[in-house]
């Protein structure tokens, strides 16, 4: 007759034998997956503080005080919106999403990435776009102000079609479905002219 002692061994026999069961190829795969999700959260968390400077550093700075003037502070001036101020911003961003692409270029072969890594990617290109489509769409914005965002074209580009290759699926319908994720920001995208990551959208 079984103890419960000889009893919790059998099971924890089979669990062992059911764990070891599952491919190690396929448990790898897994987590590699994870990894280029990983990536691209981090790489958010990373980029979405420095291109919220688009914003700060463009604010009107000067407060009027008498009681005939209203405070500009807080809102955007298109005198700060320069070429100068933008550039920077632009390549701490462009780095670390460079860096981030070759992170994922780095992966080992047969590196799959599941429909998350779409939606992280989406959070990617949103915390970068949308302070940047603030600045574009401020009135009398200079058209060199406007060029200096263009290297994120380049780098936004980049991240988008190796994230893509990754993906399971027909490459149209990852297209549709990361363009729908973005929201209304492929507006923004051509304003900034942007043609490397319309292209990689493939718009």
């Amino acid at each position: 007759m079984f103890s419960f002692a000889k009893i919790a061994t059998v099971a924890t026999l089979a669990l062992g034998t059911f764990v070891s069961a599952v491919p190690v190829q396929d448990r790898t795969l897994e987590a590699r997956a994870d990894s280029v999700t990983s990536i691209l959260d981090t790489l958010t968390t990373t980029v979405g503080p420095i291109a919220a400077q688009f914003s700060t550093r463009v604010f009107c700075t000067v407060v009027m005080c008498d009681s005939d003037s209203v405070s500009c502070l807080g809102t955007l001036d298109a005198s700060n919106a320069t070429a100068a101020v933008i550039s920077p911003i632009v390549s701490d961003i462009t780095s670390a999403v460079s860096g981030a692409v070759n992170q994922i270029k780095a992966l080992p072969s047969g590196t799959t990435a599941t429909d998350d890594a779409l939606t992280s990617l989406s959070n990617v290109l949103s915390s970068i776009l949308t302070p940047a489509g603030d600045v574009a769409a401020i009135s009398g914005v200079s058209s060199d102000a406007i060029a200096a965002f263009s290297p994120l074209g380049n780098a936004l580009g980049d991240l988008v079609n190796e994230v893509l290759q990754l993906v399971a699926g027909i490459l149209v319908v990852l297209r549709q479905t990361l363009d729908t994720l973005l929201n209304g920001l492929v507006g923004v995208i051509d304003r900034l002219s942007l043609s490397p990551l319309l292209s990689a959208l493939g718009l």
